[in-house]
This record gives structure tokens, C-alpha cells and sequence, in this order.
């Protein structure tokens, strides 16, 4: 599957453009409203990736990030409002990781509070909707100290391998040396996922593209253990480069958002 990142990046600036202007509350029927606020999200996605893998932009990738991230949280908060049914909790888990890769704890925060606590086996699997509620309890767990040991417990049941309740562990823990052996297996699971879903004629490549070259919830627990202060070693891995994980230096400013209140 090959990729032509400079045009990707220029056909998700169009759908940018386009959803934020006719998205809205009254536009249709809520299943519509969350396809529409998933692409728009998406598209924010990709258009940080690309800018960070053609031109090695940190910010404007952070910033990105935050715009997915806030969207989504806007949509939740706004079916929240009106007792409409939530979106699968899985569906949340790329703008969740990318507030915390973008340093945004408060951004993080609210999202993961909004993160539907039900089960919908129609369209996510045990496991994504275990790991979504692990990233979910490890944000919380972070800023506000809150015990996530019943979400890596379930997540421990849900997952096949262990590489991905191991990981959540050594991070709770603040256990480098376990975290850094589970993140490297967990790596090596990632990427062979990833080069089967890249050799595959089903996948819509617009949605995909980010994903072909980042791996997000790898990103966000890097940055999460940072914050902890763990001493993992500063090197890049694949899927996610050292300009990635930069500094943030410039604060995201709410721009670029659906008009669905402020939820």
C-alpha cells in the first residue's frame, strides 16, 4: 500500500473545512452526527501526522492532536447532555492518546471522564474496549491519582497477550526496566498488526495513513511514563519518533471546533 502523504494531508484540510462548516446538532440524526464528528476527527489525525512526517513540525502536529481530541469530547459531551447513546468507548481511544501525547492533561482528562463506560460488542471487540478504558484509568490514575487496577484487571482477562497488562502494570507500578520490556513486545505485536493492515485492499488508506506510521497509544504511554518520571531511555522506537514527544511550546487555543456548545 503506498501513500502520497502531500495529498492526503491536502484532501483532509478539504474535509476539515467542510465538516466544521455543516457538522451541527441539527444537521441530522445522531448516528450521522457521530460518522461526521469521526471523520472530522480522523482528518485532524492525518493532518497532523503528515505535517510531522513530511516537514518535522512538532507543533503544529500537537496542535492537530488537540483539535481531534476536543472534538470529540464536544460530541461526547453534547450526547451526554441529551441522553443519547455514546459512541463506543474504543472509538475514543486515537483523540485520547493524542491529547497526552500533546501534554494537554486537562484535554485528557475531560475526554477520559466522557469515555462511555458500556460495552458495544456490535462495533468494538473485549479488548479495544478494555485497552481504551486502560488508557482511560492510566490518564486518571496520573493526574488525579485514581486506582486503575479494575481496568487492568479486566483488561488482564480481555487481552490475549501479555504484553499490553504488563505494560499498564510497570506503569502504575513506576517500574522502568518491566515497562521498557513490556514496550518493546508490545511494539513488536503493534507493528506486525500494522504491516498485515498495510498489505490489506480493505483499508480506506485516508483513515489508515496516520496509523501506517505512528503508533498513538505507544506515543501516549511514553509520554505518560515521562510524566511519571520514569527513567526509560531516550531513544526513538518505530512508530514513534523522538520528534513526536517533543516539547510542547505552544498552547492549543480551542480553535477549529464543531458548534456544539462547550459541553
Amino acid at each position: 500500500m503506498e501513500f502520497d502523504l502531500a495529498l492526503l494531508r491536502e484532501d483532509a484540510g478539504a474535509a476539515v473545512r467542510s465538516l466544521i462548516a455543516h457538522i451541527g446538532p441539527g444537521d441530522g440524526e445522531r448516528d450521522a452526527l457521530v460518522d461526521n464528528t469521526r471523520e472530522l476527527c480522523g482528518s485532524f489525525v492525518t493532518i497532523a501526522a503528515a505535517t510531522l512526517l513530511l516537514e518535522g513540525r512538532s507543533q503544529p502536529f500537537f496542535l492537530n492532536l488537540c483539535r481531534s481530541a476536543e472534538n470529540w469530547r464536544r460530541l461526547l459531551a453534547w450526547l451526554e447532555s441529551r441522553g443519547l447513546s455514546p459512541p463506543p468507548a474504543s472509538w475514543g481511544l486515537t483523540p485520547l492518546a493524542g491529547a497526552v501525547v500533546a501534554c494537554h492533561w486537562e484535554l485528557a482528562t475531560e475526554l477520559a471522564t466522557h469515555l462511555t463506560s458500556r460495552f458495544q460488542k456490535e462495533t468494538e471487540s473485549p479488548v479495544e474496549f478494555a485497552w481504551a478504558h486502560v488508557l482511560r484509568a492510566l490518564v486518571l490514575h496520573g493526574v488525579r491519582g485514581e486506582d486503575p487496577t479494575p481496568q487492568l484487571e479486566t483488561l488482564e482477562r480481555a487481552s490475549r497477550e501479555d504484553c499490553w497488562p504488563a505494560l499498564a502494570w510497570a506503569l502504575v507500578r513506576a517500574d522502568a526496566r518491566a515497562f521498557e520490556s513490556a514496550f518493546e513486545t508490545a511494539l513488536s505485536v503493534h507493528t506486525a498488526r500494522t504491516e498485515k493492515l498495510a498489505r490489506s485492499f480493505t483499508v480506506r488508506v485516508d483513515r489508515f495513513v496516520a496509523h501506517r506510521f505512528l503508533w498513538f497509544d505507544g506515543l501516549a504511554l511514553l509520554r505518560l511514563a515521562r510524566r511519571q518520571g520514569l527513567a526509560v531511555h531516550e531513544r526513538g522506537h518505530r512508530y514513534c519518533p523522538p520528534l513526536a514527544l517533543a516539547p510542547v511550546t505552544e498552547r492549543y487555543q480551542g480553535d477549529w471546533v464543531l458548534s456544539l456548545g462547550q459541553g
